[in-house]
């Protein structure tokens, strides 16, 4: 009997599936990339963070520390140091405005950042005087940023310092994973590029060790999708000459049962790029086309790890390599990089993938995954 509770109940969720379809589909035909900002100081390696909305732009070098582009078949140039600072600042998307904050205790470029219960937490990196092998230290130092104080706290050192690894949260945890080690710190016969998993619990300030990845490497991208962390691409061991072999391997992470799972590898094979998650999907941008002869700019492409589709979206941004990106709210944000004549950009480029959250406060505290199942099921009944 459909009685009229369940009238109401049906109306209730008919108008949250209608809510959820127009804030999902809205700005959808907006395929494009817009120029909507500068970086107020520039600077290359750095990290960024989110948190309520807000995006935080964490140490790097500055770009006056380019000494010009060698061999760019194979990387964007090199750098003269010194290495790593301590400026941090904070770009607002909903007023395009910028601001500065305290520095970072412990200056460091290319640092790795992830953010719990509203703490962000910035990890490793590497510092040093010019670009001198035996002139660079890679760093194992924790820090804790809290935006509502604009303090800063030491945490517990990383158990191995390294950079280039992958990082993610899952269930209020940081998961170390992959990377590249300094000589010094490895034995002379040990692969410079890891399999080793540590994670990090904020909440008892200490580290542990887990399941090692299938494949060592570095400079790949880690996102995590629904208590999942992806571990995409990078470059692979043993060393080719050219920073390879490039991998097109994808990895899954369980960390409930700390197990690793090989999934289909990426269809386009491509070098130093970025990625970010927008509605379960994740995006990879910025990179070469290795596939390519003349190894012309990637397009962008989403990863749907629960149908393991992929997506090429036409458009790309200016910049070949973004320094680091973010995504806000359905918006995609890239933060400066090189363009196609591997010269350095200060821009900062947004794309709308037309996807908003939503959000609902005190009328309807189920969520709306739960309301569109409920409505399935009556549909299904009646």
């Amino acid at each position: 009997m459909f009685s009229i509770f369940r009238f109401l109940e049906w109306s209730m969720v008919r108008w949250a599936v209608v809510v959820l379809s127009h804030f999902a589909m809205e700005n959808a035909a907006a395929d494009e990339w817009r120029v909507i900002s500068e970086l107020p100081t520039q600077r290359t390696e750095f990290a960024t963070a989110v948190v309520e909305g807000k995006i935080y732009l964490i140490g790097g070098t500055l770009f006056e520390h380019a000494r010009g582009v060698e061999r760019p078949e194979f990387r964007p140039g090199i750098w003269r140091g010194p290495f790593g600072m301590s400026l941090v600042e904070v770009y607002d998307p909903q007023t395009n405005t910028w601001q500065r904050l305290a520095d970072i205790p412990t200056p460091r470029s290319e640092p790795m950042t992830a953010v719990v219960d509203g703490k962000i937490y910035v990890l490793a990196g590497y510092v040093g005087k010019d670009n001198l092998l035996v002139n660079i230290k890679h760093l194992k130092v924790v820090e804790m940023y809290d935006p509502q104080t604009d303090a800063w706290i030491r945490k517990q050192d990383m158990p191995t310092p390294r950079t280039q690894f992958g990082i993610g949260v899952v269930a209020g945890k940081i998961y170390a994973i992959g990377g590249y080690v300094h000589p010094r710190n490895r034995k002379p016969d040990e692969p410079w590029r890891l399999d080793l998993v540590e994670t990090y619990d904020p909440a008892t300030d200490t580290w542990a060790k887990r399941a090692k990845m299938p494949t060592r490497r570095d400079g790949f991208g880690a996102e995590v999708v629904r208590e999942t962390i992806y571990a995409i691409g990078g470059s692979g061991w043993p060393h080719d000459g050219q920073g390879g072999p490039a991998l097109a391997t994808i990895e899954a992470y369980h960390p409930k049962t700390n197990r690793w799972q090989k999934k289909p590898d990426m269809p386009n094979l491509r070098w130093v790029f970025s990625t970010v998650v927008v509605a379960d999907k994740i995006y990879l941008i910025g990179g070469t086309d290795l596939q390519a002869g003349d190894r012309r700019l990637a397009p962008v492409e989403a990863f749907d790890p629960v149908t393991e589709k992929w997506r090429v979206i036409s458009v790309a941004p200016a910049v070949r390599l973004p320094f680091s990106i973010a995504a806000v709210n359905g918006k995609i944000y890239v933060f400066g990089g090189y363009d196609k004549d591997w010269e350095l950009s200060p821009t900062v480029e947004v794309f709308d993938t037309g996807f908003r959250a939503v959000t609902a406060k005190g009328k309807l505290p189920t969520r709306w995954g739960q309301l569109k199942a409920e409505y399935q099921r009556h549909s299904q009944r009646d």
